[in-house]
């Protein structure tokens, strides 16, 4: 079956900004590009106008934000309209209302699970096994996210009868480009950084995303340096743990190579600025952030584990390190660092992964494949 309309279903949507609202308007407007009339259903925040059309994707947005609610109202939309749409897109979250609409009407479903694991912890509580009940009654099929949480899915029983695919997030490798050298040059200057070597990290600042760790990694190796490196640590984000973070630059002596930027709406600038993207968190999926720097050309340093030790490829686009080793970190950047012309040469290789395997363009192309399988 080739697609032609198509629902998505997701609670929280433009312009609420986040690492999964992200992705599914960028997909949105992706499968819009190829054709495919796309609807959003979406929670309704107040002062936002209940229908709006953004570049080719109709958002609907329905009264209520709550999770029950959203379900509900959606449930009964996907009944009423079903003359209007082929199939279903839906998060895991709201895989009930989708699941119960696509039993009722027959409508082709695929539900996302969501990377940091989630749909394993379904068995766990009777909510999960009716949600997993449900989906196998509708035929509904999973994407998943990661390989490591495919392989628990496909060893669980709970999930036998389920069709599961391989997905995976996407960049716009069209709005992500690498730099010309004097391009990025300037780019450094225009946010107040040298001609160093710049190490860029991006995220919430909070325990989870592990950036102090880093931030301890790299007052290691300057106080085991007789000459200081000629490098920055530039850090983009805001969370629970920024004024201690800021407090610890400060105490660590490291005001003069650690700059903390705070939140950013525009992260392109940096990403063209930075020789090295890292990511200290070992959990959650895969990033936004390290994909939109992969795609400007940028090498990485990530933990081996999880979605990002499948996206770069150790010595070719990036260096990867057990996240329980505080050595390993330190060489990682310590390759960097003795040698500046690593990072292009990684780099060359990052952009070369993201559009290759992660540009939405083929996301959605792949998306559609699965349909119409």
């Amino acid at each position: 079956m080739r697609v032609t309309s198509l629902v998505m279903l997701s609670r929280a949507f433009h312009p609420a900004l986040g690492g999964a609202e992200k992705q599914a308007l960028e997909l949105a407007r992706a499968l819009a590009g190829r054709g495919v009339k796309v609807t959003v259903l979406t929670g309704r925040p107040a002062g936002l106008p209940a229908e709006e059309l953004l570049d080719g994707v109709a958002i609907k947005r329905l009264s209520g934000t709550g999770e029950t609610a959203f379900g509900l109202k959606s449930f009964f939309w996907l009944l009423s309209h079903k003359s209007e749409y082929q199939a279903v897109y839906s998060p895991l979250a709201s895989c009930a209302a989708a699941a119960l609409a696509a039993r009722l009407t027959g409508r082709k479903t695929l539900v996302r699970t969501g990377a940091a694991g989630e749909a394993s912890l379904l068995p766990g509580s009777l909510a999960g096994r009716v949600k997993l009940a449900l989906l196998r009654s509708a035929g509904a099929e999973l994407l998943v996210m990661n390989k490591e949480e495919g392989d628990r899915l496909k060893a669980d029983p709970h999930f036998s009868g389920l069709r599961t695919h391989s997905f995976r997030n996407g960049v716009d490798t069209g709005r992500y480009t690498p730099p010309l050298y004097n391009e990025k040059i300037n780019a450094k200057t225009a946010i107040g950084l040298d001609n160093a070597t710049v190490f860029l990290c991006v995220g919430r600042l909070s325990s989870v995303t592990r950036v102090r760790g880093f931030v301890e990694a790299w007052a290691e190796i300057f106080s085991e340096e007789a000459v200081p490196p000629r490098a920055r640590l530039l850090i983009v984000g805001g969370g629970s743990e920024e004024a201690a973070l800021r407090r610890s630059v400060a105490d660590m002596g490291l005001a003069g190579s650690v700059t903390l930027a705070g939140p950013k709406d525009d992260l392109l600038p940096y990403y063209r600025a930075a020789d090295v993207f890292m990511l200290p968190s070992v959990s959650g999926g895969l990033s936004n952030s390290m994909l939109e720097a992969m795609a400007c050309g940028v090498a990485v340093i990530a933990s081996r584990a999880g979605s990002a030790g499948e996206a770069v490829e150790q010595g070719a686009s990036g260096c990867l390190f057990d996240p329980r080793s505080r050595q390993e970190i330190k060489d990682c950047l310590r390759g960097f660092l003795a040698d500046r012309s690593l990072a292009v040469k990684l780099g060359e290789r990052a952009r070369k992964t993201a559009v290759e395997k992660y540009s939405m363009a083929r996301v959605a192309d792949d998306l559609l494949a699965v349909y119409g399988s």
